[in-house]
């Protein structure tokens, strides 16, 4: 993925999802980004539930933001070291993994442990997500990601995104919601590539 937001030193050094509609409330910061392979903050929350169809936001035990790398791992804000959480499993572990402007997504299985160390790979398949599959796209053969497109962070890539988030932010450089792409610049590009392939495209997150 890019890394034109680590490299144009746009990424913000406090976690940026303080505000709607995630308002977490966490006290993540950096002192400096810590490596050039930090494409940008997500939110990471882990739900412990029976099964898929239980792990509704109810279910929410932990939350935590941390740092989405260039190869897609999620990693602590050291750049490297593995997430870490303390929290006890009843039942099983699901995790959901929240970005800036793209849709949610959660485990469609429990996470498979170790240990203590729990692991989830979201992108080998359209059915590693919770759902029918439509929170993720191919993005190249046998490899899935998350949809892009979702600046305003209500679940659906819909008009608001463009009419309200889109065209406000048009030309615009930096971190903005609307960079769809994530290469510091809300161009034409965010618009044709990333939102009209996946609009009315919905969150698969219960």
């Amino acid at each position: 993925m890019s890394t034109m937001l680590n490299a144009g030193g746009d990424i913000p050094l406090n976690q940026p999802f303080n505000t709607g509609p995630w308002n977490y409330e966490g006290e993540e910061s950096v002192v400096s980004i810590p490596n050039g392979d930090v494409v940008d903050w997500v939110l990471v929350e882990l739900r412990d539930a029976k099964n898929a169809d239980a792990a509704n936001g109810s279910a929410k035990i932990a939350q935590k933001a941390a740092f989405l790398l260039k190869d897609g791992s999620i990693v602590g804000l050291d750049g490297n070291d593995v997430l870490q959480f303390n929290s006890f499993v009843n039942h099983q572990l699901f995790v959901v993994v929240m970005h800036r402007n793209h849709l949610g997504v959660m485990s469609a299985y429990p996470v498979a442990g170790s240990g203590n160390i729990y692991s989830y790979d979201f992108s080998t398949g359209s059915d590693k997500a919770y759902g029918d599959g439509s929170a993720q796209n191919e993005i190249a053969s046998g490899v899935w990601g998350m949809i892009a497109g979702d600046s305003d962070g209500n679940g659906i890539v819909e008009d608001p995104d463009k009419l309200v988030s889109w065209i406000t932010e048009a030309g615009m450089p930096g971190y903005m919601k609307s960079d769809y792409e994530v290469n510091r610049q809300v161009s034409n590009e965010d618009k044709n590539d990333f939102w009209i392939p996946n609009y009315l495209r919905s969150s698969q997150i219960p």
